[in-house]
Order: C-alpha cells, then structure tokens, then sequence
C-alpha cells in the first residue's frame, strides 16, 4: 500500500483497524522501517517475533504516544521528565523500570521496558488513534541489515512465513541507523546502551543541559 501526503489518513485508519484485529503490519518510521502492532495483544507480539526470527527472551521496543502513556506503562521519576521532554519525539529509545501493565511477553521477562515516541508524522497518527503502545521494531530477520524500503521488505520477506499482512510504502528512506538507546532505569547514572541515530555528543548535551535545570 503506497503511502501519500493525499490517503494518509486513509492509510492511517486502514492501518489501526487492522492492528485491532491483531495483525503486523511495516511502515516507515524515523530512523527505518519497522513492524508495528499492538504490544498488549500477545497473540500479536508473538507473529513479530516469528516473523523476525527472534528470539522471545529478547525485549520488544515499543512506540508511546506521549509521556502520559509512558508513565502508565513505566516508573518514570519526575526529574527525567524535563529530560523525556528533550529527547521525545525522536531517535532515542529510552529503558525504563516497567509497571505491571506492560507485560513479560514485550520484555522478554525482564523489569525494564524500552520505549519512545517517534519524531513520524504517519507513526504520531496511528498512535493517535490507538488506545495502546506499539511494538516497533525493525523490519527485518533478527541480526540482519534494516530496511531503508517497502522492496527490500517484501524481498526479505517474500518467500516467509508468516510475514506482515501489510507493507505501507512510503518510499526509500534516508540512510540512518536505528534509534540510539539510552538507559535510565537509574536516573543518576544514565547508560548509553547503543549507539545509533543520536550520537553520543548530542546525547551528552542533551544531559548536561538536563542536569543544568
């Protein structure tokens, strides 16, 4: 399904309804394309995970709307907010503390859920219509190259099984790697996990202006 600034938001309603019935589905995003779908319907979570070939003991990142949303699904002390304000919409996923509501099955069994809001406009509009945090994780076999393309997804994908019920396509992405992932369960001593589309420095000052206020 080709993506336009004209059927957005025809594609955006196609795309939340078939989420709510449980299905996959790849689409651009802001650093590559990703799977999407609903983080609490397990039956869901687990297609990805085949999909992906991934192991189910690995964590699943997901997409929130907004920090309200993230605060219902991790313990987020008030004095990262000012930092989430910075960093959110954007290319850091950040780890936190999980609440109960976010379940094993999305953090491989941990206590920690990784998490961001995602700087896309299409992305923003499915979280908007959708009562709950997304999987978003890339487009791809476990421990192979992103996809830049709705093409190298359905080569990937052509011939596997299962697959995502749908590829929205919306063109050839800009060369970037996936998100940078940032470690807060410790507030006082923040840990850079990956580096990825965030670099180091804009992270450091992120942090020093954070630490600042």
């Amino acid at each position: 399904m080709h993506l336009t600034e004209s059927n957005e938001d025809a594609v955006v309603k196609h795309v939340v309804s078939l989420i709510k019935r449980g299905g996959v589905v790849a689409a651009p995003t802001d650093t590559v394309y990703g799977l999407i779908c609903d983080s609490l319907r397990e039956s869901a979570v687990k297609k990805v995970f085949r999909i992906k070939a991934r192991s189910h003991h690995k964590a699943m990142p997901v997409f929130v709307r907004d920090a309200e949303m993230a605060k219902r699904y991790a313990y987020i002390e008030k004095e990262l907010m000012g930092l989430l304000g910075e960093l959110w919409p954007g290319q850091t996923t950040v780890v936190l503390r999980k609440r109960e509501a976010m379940p094993d099955w999305i953090t491989g069994e941990m206590k920690t859920v990784a998490m961001r809001i995602p700087d896309h406009s299409f992305v923003r509009k499915i979280l908007d219509e959708f009562p709950n945090p997304l999987v978003g994780t890339s487009a791809n076999l476990s421990g192979s190259e992103a996809a830049q393309s709705a093409a190298e997804i359905q080569n990937t994908f052509a011939k596997h099984i299962p697959c995502p019920e749908l590829i929205v396509d919306g063109g050839r992405l800009p060369p970037s790697p996936p998100s940078t992932i940032l470690d807060l369960t410790n507030p006082r001593n923040p840990k850079i996990l990956r580096m990825g589309a965030i670099t180091k420095e804009k992270l450091d000052e992120f942090l020093r202006h954070w630490h600042k206020k």
